[in-house]
């Protein structure tokens, strides 16, 4: 792709100088409620499905970039060379034949997994974007990813790194006026903080809040249903954090290890330790 000099064509992608909205955040989190909250705006066009081309398309070109030789021995303009994978990605997320709705399209939006690093390529490709990363209490992540099939395969710690490691994406968020937090309790029981912090990424991207962003918390949940819990407990979010009681004392000690001090930092609580 770079072996030679060359103009970019100006057959651009149609969505070239939209601002792009990512929402990130580890899976078992409300990626999904979320991201339909915000495709459910009249003016955003969504990628109506969950990948991560742009985790790795953009990490990778970061970590190209932050390799000394790599870089001297780049054929083209740094400008070029992401401007190439922001039409890798645009064409990879919304192929041209597939567009919809583009004359009230302002603003595109999609999810990915996203870490700083590639977070930090996003914002060379696209230098009109946003980030919303939606976190969620530990344990009810964890024992939500040990309920399903699909993860079963992976050892209590492993799943534990999984979720202690998303806190480098918080810390991201924090330092970076352009990347916001959500809670996934605002998704069930505080509407209010949702549409506030919503109407300001928004805001960001040139767009105003729409009714129709809530539509999709009207719709009824289906709560995973952890082994010795009953449906009525599994539905109601106060009870939800108390999963670890269908923890051993090992598991218990391994979460306090490797989660504890990223929980302490998300203002949520260890409540073994009050028990």
């Amino acid at each position: 792709m770079f072996g030679r000099k060359r103009e970019l064509s100006d057959d651009q992608h149609p969505f070239t100088d939209f601002p792009f909205l990512m929402v990130s955040g580890l899976g078992r989190s409300g990626t999904t409620v979320l991201r339909n909250c915000i495709a459910a705006h009249p003016e955003i066009n969504g990628r109506n499905k969950e990948s991560n081309y742009a985790y790795y398309l953009m990490r990778g070109a970061n970590l190209f970039m932050e390799n000394e030789f790599g870089r001297s021995n780049l054929a083209v303009k740094e400008s070029e060379f992401w401007k190439c994978h922001q039409q890798l990605l645009l064409n990879l997320l919304w192929p041209r034949t597939s567009i919809r709705n583009l004359k009230n399209s302002k603003v595109v939006a999609t999810y990915s997994k996203i870490d700083p690093r590639s977070a930090m390529g996003m914002a060379q490709a696209f230098p009109k974007h946003a980030i919303c990363h939606i976190v969620r209490n530990g344990i009810e992540v964890v024992s939500s990813f040990r309920a399903f099939k699909n993860f079963q395969h992976m050892s209590f710690r492993e799943v534990c790194d999984h979720w202690q490691a998303q806190f480098l994406m918080v810390q991201y968020c924090r330092d970076n006026p352009h990347a916001t937090l959500i809670r996934y309790e605002w998704l069930e029981n505080d509407n209010q903080q949702l549409v506030a912090t919503l109407t300001l990424v928004l805001m960001f991207l040139g767009l105003e809040f729409h009714d129709d962003c809530l539509a999709p918390l009207k719709k009824r949940f289906h709560p995973t249903i952890c082994q010795g819990e009953s449906r009525q407990d599994s539905e109601d979010l106060s009870k939800r954090s108390n999963r670890w009681r269908f923890w051993t004392g090992e598991e218990r000690t391994v979460f306090t290890d490797v989660c504890g001090a990223a929980m302490a930092e998300m203002g949520y609580d260890l409540p073994w330790h009050d028990a």
